[in-house]
């Protein structure tokens, strides 16, 4: 369950669309009936197993998967805070993707199966970190994160928004862009689409919202702090629009 919430902290950092109450349902729902603690059990090796490779694949995209790739990924393991019985499930299935055949697309739709879309989002949001990790972006990567999306049931316009977004990228947005991508909307959109974009993002993290969840504190504060930058980001538009 710890792994779980860490991936959201996890996506804090530079990374946006995640909404926490989507997020943490997966894991609150299987921990409230002790008698699922096996089911909990299949699904979270399920979970990792299925991440890891992707994770593997991605890494092993260009041929080799370089002293970076590796530190990427045990970055991320550090950070999401594996148990050691998890941690040990992580690094076997990294190293039987490594070496196996099998696509990086079969592995996604699985990952999928045991994944919520805001999950998905996260995960996609880390495939980059990985790919860029030594430096560059290879094109068999490349190809990957274009089509990939699709298979974790995202928008292929995603790929457009970590383009610009992620670490990966040299000719990073700045500015009033900045503020339009985290509201989920772009320079274009209308007024009426802006308010109800802010409307949406600002709802995901109401306080009560996340109460009613029975989420802990740290969760909360999460909440809090998301919804300042989505307050900051709006204001600033309707600065830029005149509104």
């Amino acid at each position: 369950m710890i792994f779980l919430a860490a991936i959201l902290g996890y996506s804090i950092n530079g990374y946006i669309g995640a909404l926490i109450g989507v997020l943490l349902g997966w894991v609150v729902k299987s921990a409230m009936n002790a008698s699922l603690t096996n089911k909990h059990n299949e699904a979270t090796e399920s979970f990792l197993t299925s991440l890891f490779s992707i994770l593997a694949k991605i890494a092993k995209a260009d041929g080799i998967i370089s002293k970076e790739e590796i530190e990427a990924v045990t970055r991320f393991m550090g950070t999401i805070r594996l148990n050691s019985e998890d941690k040990k499930t992580a690094i076997n299935a990294f190293r039987e993707a490594s070496s196996n055949t099998k696509s990086i697309y079969q592995y996604a739709s699985q990952y999928r199966a045991t994944a919520s879309k805001e999950m998905c989002e996260i995960t996609y949001a880390v495939l980059w970190d990985v790919a860029y990790s030594d430096g560059t972006i290879h094109p068999e990567e490349e190809n990957i994160l274009r089509e990939i999306p699709r298979y974790l049931g995202l928008n292929d316009n995603i790929y457009h928004k970590y383009s610009n977004t992620s670490s990966g990228n040299t000719h990073q947005t700045s500015g009033i862009n900045e503020h339009y991508e985290l509201l989920n909307c772009h320079i274009n959109s209308t007024d009426k689409e802006i308010k109800r974009a802010y409307r949406k993002a600002i709802g995901a993290y109401h306080p009560d919202k996340i109460q009613s969840k029975g989420l802990p504190k740290e969760f909360m504060d999460f909440a809090n702090e998301q919804s300042k930058k989505i307050n900051k980001a709006y204001d600033s538009i309707k600065k830029h629009r005149s509104l």
